[in-house]
């Protein structure tokens, strides 16, 4: 009986809830609208407009005519018909939403002028105090973190959810893209959608499928391109002209909660991806199969992978573990290999489009590589730092494009100012100017091996110490301040390799260091002789035959311990020697830190005796074609060093 009379009293509060909610759901829809308004316009100083908003029968919420303003701009956001079906049981758990949303008719249009665009004021973000941000750092785990993020993207697909020819749009000068959705349909479980992408390339025909859990945090989507060409996908040229396309992916994942740890199980793959970005390599990319297959972690005070994950380009696999924890200190770790009894998988899993000089490489053996990077974010000085790549009985069984060892004989060096061709010249006895490593200033051979690698004669190419050194650095200064090369990277950059400052480029050059050093595809003097003979030493001057004839008329082997240092002085910045003197044709003052510096480690080397060190003055004369551009920097124009002609044969 007892039980009875419960029931009618829930039922009694519901049928008052409920009546309450029929009689006052318009006012306060009305209070809702104008507070959502003012809020708009106060935050973002944008207008939103809303021509109508009721309800169609109990629960339906409809809006009609939406818009988003911002001012003196063009209209962001407009939406013909917007419906909404409540969530009661949400509503009575004091927690907004809806069951269904159904969105007929939209446009959201990104427009860019020449001074001003429509869209940067979202990302305005409201002034948070320095106190409620310590608070968040130090109080939300990233677990919570994270399952705040996942809890989101359930309640989204908690509910059922209907586009219908809706289009995103972007707007400039030369490009106008878009992004159609002529439908999309989610039941609360299945998703299915086309998409139609425009870009100034042309359109392609998308087909979208999916399957969400939200209740076991499990989803599935994939994507497949139906009609079109390698047509490049719209507004990924807003990054720097940026372009990707792909034929196919997959994304999927699935999450799970143990006392207060969360892991994530995911995998992803894309198939024929092309990319294109000066930064990445010259000209389009091309990857038939990339994919990662991730095992994630988050606790109280720290994230990462697992191991576990594995990163798969074309056919080879890469494993990879990674963490950020911040407790008992701020600390990044990274853990990548791969081992391969088949050497030729690692060149076969280059990219099309990258690492040219490899094209067509053969390569017998086995191939291994570990990089292990300990970082505590707060005191770099510690960092650790372990690289390093070893083969097993690999034989290089044809070259591709480029023959790494052809410079131990006489070849043609085309010298290159970034991207443009100078001149090319030979490096060998055909050139009056080229000058073997026995005729060249023992002066100047260890000025130069002290002031940029004083190892390279026992190191294998790097230096790892070094590097470590330019990463700490670059991270103390927030910048990219100090770089890791050298003699050998500097070699193979200048004589293999073009300008471009790309990532495949870099990685290309460490490739090519590693084999011609391990394999020992060139003596070390000839790698140094040669370097000598090509670097530049001053504006359209390459070797040093012609540049201590262009400083001091004399040969290379005349050259005093004060112009080897000097000359060591101008390899990272040959172009503007002229800014190390005076009006008066003597050196700055600061100059004198550089020789005391070069010559004390020169004397700790035992190259020179201490006396004749400490005896060093930070002297030169001038006495070849260099000295007539030695003159007061404000009567000189920059673009006259250009002009400065090759020197004369002797």
């Amino acid at each position: 009986m007892k039980s009875f009379k419960w029931v009618l009293i829930v039922v009694f509060v519901f049928f008052l809830l409920a009546t309450t909610l029929l009689l006052i759901r318009e006012p306060v829809l009305d209070f809702i609208v104008g507070k959502i308004k003012i809020k708009v316009s106060e935050k973002y100083n944008a207008e939103l407009i809303i021509a109508e908003a009721d309800f169609s029968g109990i629960r339906d919420l409809v809006l009609k005519d939406i818009s988003l303003v911002p001012e003196n701009g063009d209209t962001l956001i407009s939406i013909k018909r917007l419906q909404a079906k409540i969530s009661i049981s949400k509503l009575l758990r004091l927690r907004p939403g809806v069951r269904e949303l159904l969105v007929d008719t939209g446009r959201i249009q990104l427009v860019r002028r020449t001074n001003s665009d429509n869209f940067s004021f979202l990302l305005k973000r409201k002034n948070v105090s320095a106190s409620d941000t310590t608070i968040s750092k130090s109080t939300a785990g990233f677990n919570d973190r994270f399952m705040g993020i996942l809890e989101k993207v359930n309640e989204l697909f908690d509910e059922r959810i209907t586009f219908r020819q809706f289009r995103i749009m972007y707007k400039r000068a030369d490009v106008d893209e878009m992004v159609q959705i002529p439908e999309l349909y989610f039941d609360g479980r299945e998703f299915k959608s086309s998409i139609i992408t425009s870009s100034k390339e042309g359109v392609n025909l998308w087909l979208v499928n999916g399957v969400a859990d939200p209740d076991r945090s499990r989803y599935d989507f994939s994507v497949r391109k139906m009609r079109g060409g390698e047509f490049a996908l719209p507004f990924f040229d807003l990054f720097d002209g940026f372009k990707i396309c792909f034929d196919s992916a997959h994304v999927a994942f699935s999450t799970m909660e143990h006392k207060g740890n969360v892991e994530v199980k995911s995998d992803f793959s894309i198939h024929n991806l092309l990319a294109n970005h000066w930064r990445i390599a010259p000209g389009d990319v091309r990857i038939p199969l990339m994919k990662l297959d991730v095992l994630a972690f988050a606790d109280e005070d720290s994230i990462g992978l697992k191991r576990g994950t594995v990163f798969t380009l074309n056919e080879l696999p890469v494993n990879i573990t990674a963490s950020y924890s911040r407790q008992p200190e701020r600390r990044l770790r990274l853990q990548t290999d791969f081992n391969t009894g088949n050497a030729q998988d690692v060149f076969n899993a280059l990219p099309e489009g990258m690492f040219y000089t490899f094209k067509g490489f053969r390569a017998s053996g086995g191939l291994a590589y570990n990089l292990h990077v300990d970082l505590p974010v707060d005191s770099p000085d510690r960092l650790v730092f372990n690289s390093s790549m070893t083969g097993d009985k690999l034989k290089i069984e044809s070259y591709g494009t480029e023959n790494f060892s052809r410079i131990s004989s006489p070849f043609n060096f085309l010298a290159m100012d970034k991207e443009r061709p100078v001149r090319s010249f030979e490096v060998g006895p055909e050139n009056p100017y080229f000058t073997p490593l026995p005729f060249i200033s023992k002066y100047l051979q260890d000025a130069v091996l002290t002031a940029e690698d004083p190892s390279f004669m026992n190191h294998n190419g790097f230096v790892e110490e070094a590097f470590k050194e330019s990463i700490i650095t670059n991270i103390k200064e927030k910048r990219f301040a100090r770089g890791g090369s050298t003699i050998s990277m500097q070699l193979v950059k200048n004589v293999f390799l073009s300008r471009n400052k790309s990532v495949s480029r870099k990685i290309e050059e460490i490739m090519i260091v590693w084999l011609m050093e391990s394999k020992r595809l060139v003596t070390k003097e000839r790698m140094f002789e040669v370097y000598l003979n090509v670097i530049e030493w001053g504006p359209n001057v390459y070797g040093i035959g012609e540049a201590s004839r262009f400083y001091f008329s004399k040969s290379p082997d005349e050259l005093t311990l004060s112009e080897s240092i000097f000359l060591s002085s101008l390899i990272p910045s040959p172009k503007y020697f002229r800014y190390r003197f005076d009006q008066n044709g003597n050196l700055k003052p600061y100059m004198e830190n550089y020789f005391k510096l070069i010559a004390g480690r020169l004397a700790t080397r035992e190259k020179i005796p201490q006396v004749e060190a400490d005896s060093l003055q930070p002297f030169i004369k001038l006495a070849g074609p260099a000295l007539e551009f030695v003159q007061p920097v404000d009567t000189i124009p920059v673009d006259t060093l250009e002009l400065i002609p090759v020197v004369p044969a002797p």
